[in-house]
């Protein structure tokens, strides 16, 4: 099995490439837009092991929560080479990439949205306790079970999502025709539109 899996949901994105079980990853350090890295970066990753997307059994992406533009532009690359190759596209969503190291604890993935606010979630033995949701940071940190390990933008354990994970998890589901971004809440300037 050969995915391509991207990570564009934060401020540092990645790539991933799984290969009958390992995982190799890119991480993208640079002061370009995530629309001007992942491609590129993506390509090298496949070039360094002799190959290219048409060779591809899936591609996946992060679908969120995170930043919109974020979201959408792993989304839309997965989605568009899904299409290019006629091949199935898996959505994994970012709060699941947090938790996943953990998964045989009882473990919160909190993500930072601001101003107090976050994206949550819940896991136990990999599977969710407590579904995706927009939250505020306190509240929902003062809800969780005894012995939560707490990992995440918004906890003391401030780790990102990465493209490794998305691969890993990806590799376990069936994938679809398209996926579709996992937005929580409403984004600022439809906030202010409403307003």
């Amino acid at each position: 099995m050969k995915i391509l899996a991207f990570e564009t949901t934060d401020a540092v994105a990645s790539v991933a490439l799984y290969l009958d079980g390992e995982v190799f990853e890119t991480v993208i350090e640079t002061d370009r837009r995530h629309a001007e890295s992942v491609l590129p970066a993506a390509d090298a990753l496949l070039c360094a092991h002799g190959l290219t997307t048409a060779d591809m059994d899936a591609f996946a992406a992060d679908v969120g929560p995170g930043s919109f533009t974020g979201v959408r532009i792993g989304v839309c690359n997965a989605n568009a080479l899904g299409a290019a190759h006629q091949k199935p596209v898996i959505a994994v969503d970012a709060l699941e990439t947090l938790a996943y190291p953990y998964r045989e604890e009882t473990v919160c993935a909190l993500i930072d949205a601001r101003n107090g606010n976050g994206y949550g979630a819940v896991y136990r033995n990999g599977e969710p306790i407590v579904s995706p949701c927009a939250c505020v940071n306190a509240d929902f940190m003062a809800s969780l079970p005894e012995n939560c390990r707490m990992v995440g933008t918004a906890t003391e354990d401030p780790k990102l999502p990465s493209a490794a994970a998305v691969a890993r998890i990806a590799a376990g589901r069936q994938g679809e025709k398209e996926i579709a971004p996992l937005y929580l809440k409403l984004s600022q300037a439809e906030r202010l539109y409403k307003g």
